[in-house]
């Protein structure tokens, strides 16, 4: 093999592929550009820069053929015959494809002021009228003619290329130094597809690394986004059911001016009397699987959690709530959004269409706003929703902590929150901030650096009739208490204490397999799963709120609007989630529920009454809440209740569908 050869063919295409990248995204900021509102230049070298990452991917993506194949003799580009020829075909069609979708990408955000994504294939459904649209305002014969010279032009460029390097033969080197380089290219070029210095990889949401849309349409990458986004090229609602669905829904959540024909869902909400004079902080903590029959709160004999046990006490705590689904992604979505994520192909996060959404912290005006995770925002595409929505947030993740890597996860809880605690007491302003923990998931490390935290070892039995699989889950889920109470411990010591409310809930719970949710839990929560939705929600602020417990039925989905309501605030609400603390709802309080990757089985709760079905099925069935055998189905006893459940589950589903991607935004 003639690595050399290979290695310099490999080095100039890319540094021309860049390079044409770059002319391109120089281009398209040039025509897109606000001129009364110029994208800063910071955010543009930025975003150039980014999208240099992108074009590597796409060109190192581009020649992963030539570098597995062209070092052999029969298989060679460097010299005339069959196998150039078809190398040439091989680049001709990576060009057209190349310069077909930066063309197609311009002229589809002239058009509608977005990215080019798989999106586009929806015109296909009314081929006609697209083509008919596109015929009558592009000029398609002069388009068509410049795309055909431009690849043309670019495949004789790579053809040139070819012939100068085949005069090139190669440096002499004994077989360990052409072994090594061999080795370093495979790893730069590993590196290169992976596109950064993580664990995790480059994706779509690190273009979302601000709050403006314009610097991340400068940096991505129109064919890479084409394909990322190809399991979303198609709406799964239809747009009539929506508007069936709209007056019920709109009623539900208590819009201003319910109008079918915009599908306006905002709400206009003021400050109620009782809102706090001045602008305390606010420190809201997603607990990893943090289910509610695990805790000491709800009774569980194992004392898993005393310390939190004892703050829900002397907080406001409502002990009914439900998360949407079981999963982090989708609960950090669905917490931030005020959206159930109902995506049933992956999780909203990772779907560009979805990453424009309302964040009601953004009503915190003049707020500093952090978010805290021991591990890396890429996971999961986090960072899109995060960076595209929050104004003015500030993350905070592996590498900027002085704290060591505990496991896979990042720091460790304790670990993090005293990180969070060293930066809120040198803040000089009002700030909101999110904690998102994740110790309490497997591998359960336990940091030995903890030595007054005490392991226990109960019985096997002990642990199975309690709610615990084994003994590393059980001292993981003791752990999360302990963290908690050593962060609360500290932040009393701090002037920004009694100042603050601290809002702690589950991400989601965990469903309890092949062992018992405990006694003194109902029944139902282990026979229709909603041990793995239930989990504590408490706001806890000593100086500012005085303890009081509900049993209204509440989604994870209430607790923004809830928190934005003990405030001085006017805003807009343009999600799913109404206030816990508004008696206008109290009557009609429900929590809405959805497995993905159960076949889609969505359900709707009240204190007495579960109704579940599948999202392809017509009907589901009713189970009673209460009883001592909730798995029976109940519909036939109570068709009323079925049928007026079941038509709520419907419109409730069919609208958190629709207003996954079209919520509004700011």
């Amino acid at each position: 093999m003639r690595i050399p050869r290979l290695f310099r063919f490999t080095i100039v295409y890319l540094l021309a592929f860049i390079a044409l990248g770059l002319l391109i995204r120089l281009g398209f900021a040039t025509v897109f550009g606000n001129k009364a509102d110029p994208l800063p230049g910071h955010l543009l070298a930025e975003s150039l820069l980014l999208g240099t990452r992108f074009d590597l991917r796409l060109g190192l993506l581009s020649l992963a053929p030539v570098l597995l194949l062209g070092g052999f003799k029969l298989t060679t580009p460097f010299k005339e015959g069959l196998s150039k020829r078809l190398w040439l075909v091989w680049f001709a069609l990576v060009f057209a494809v190349l310069v077909f979708s930066h063309m197609v990408d311009f002229a589809h955000y002239s058009y509608l002021g977005v990215k080019l994504s798989a999106s586009v294939l929806n015109f296909l459904y009314n081929l006609d009228e697209s083509a008919g649209m596109v015929w009558s305002t592009y000029p398609v014969g002069k388009l068509t003619l410049v795309w055909a010279l431009s690849v043309c032009l670019l495949t004789w460029g790579v053809a040139g290329l070819m012939r100068r390097v085949s005069r090139f033969a190669g440096w002499e080197a004994g077989k360990w130094k052409t072994s090594l380089l061999a080795l370093l290219s495979l790893l730069a070029t590993l590196l290169g597809i992976h596109g950064k210095f993580s664990q995790y990889p480059l994706r779509w949401s690190d273009a979302y690394y601000s709050t403006n849309s314009f610097a991340a349409a400068v940096a991505l990458n129109p064919a890479l986004n084409f394909f990322d986004t190809m399991s979303y090229s198609k709406d799964t609602y239809s747009i009539d059911d929506v508007r069936a669905a709209y007056p019920a829904v709109a009623a539900y959540l208590g819009v201003d001016h319910p109008d079918a024909k915009t599908l306006n869902f905002d709400r206009h909400i003021q400050p109620k009397p009782t809102a706090f004079k001045g602008q305390p902080n606010v420190v809201m903590v997603y607990l990893e699987s943090f289910s509610g029959y695990k805790t000491s709160l709800y009774g569980n004999p194992l004392e898993t959690t005393p310390f939190f046990t004892q703050m829900a006490k002397e907080s406001i705590w409502f002990d009914r709530l439900y998360t949407p689904h079981f999963g982090t992604a989708r609960g950090i979505f669905a917490g931030l959004s005020g959206i159930p994520d109902v995506d049933l192909r992956d999780t909203s996060s990772r779907n560009p269409a979805a990453v424009n959404q309302n964040v009601l912290i953004n009503a915190f005006k003049g707020y500093e706003k952090d978010y805290f995770i021991g591990g890396s925002t890429t996971w999961a595409n986090v960072r899109g929703v995060l960076t595209r929505n929050i104004d003015g947030l500030k993350i905070h993740e592996e590498g900027s902590y002085s704290a060591p890597r505990n496991d896979v996860w990042g720091i460790s809880d304790k670990n993090l929150f005293y990180e969070a605690n060293k930066v809120f007491r040198e803040k000089k302003s009002p700030f909101f901030a999110v904690i998102q923990t994740s110790g309490n998931h497997r591998p359960y490390t336990i940091p030995a650096e903890d030595t007054d935290f005490k392991l226990k070892n109960p019985s096997v039995a002990e642990l199975h009739a309690n709610g615990f699989a084994a003994v590393d889950e059980y001292n993981s889920f003791r752990y999360m208490d302990y963290c908690i109470e050593k962060f609360i411990e500290v932040a009393k010591k701090e002037a920004y204490f009694d100042n603050t409310v601290f809002v702690f809930f589950g991400d989601h719970g965990i469903r309890a397999m092949g062992h018992d949710v405990g006694p003194n839990v109902p029944r139902a929560f282990q026979d229709l799963k909603l041990s793995s939705v239930h989990t504590p929600f408490i706001l806890y602020a000593p100086k500012l709120l005085k303890p009081a417990r509900y049993d209204k039925t509440a989604s994870q989905i209430d607790i923004l609007p809830t928190i934005a309501g003990l405030f001085n605030l006017s805003y807009i609400n343009k999600g799913m989630g109404r206030d816990l603390l508004d008696p206008r709802f109290d009557a009609s309080r429900f929590a809405f529920t959805i497995y993905p990757d159960e076949g889609g089985e969505i359900g709707i709760l009240n204190k007495d009454w579960y109704y579940i079905m599948q999202v392809s099925k017509k009907s589901g069935g009713l189970f009673d809440m209460k009883s001592n055998t909730p798995s029976v189905d109940k519909a036939r006893e109570h068709p009323e209740i079925a049928a007026r459940m079941k038509q709520q589950l419907r419109d409730y589903y069919t609208v958190s569908d629709y207003m996954l991607t079209h919520s509004g935004g700011k």
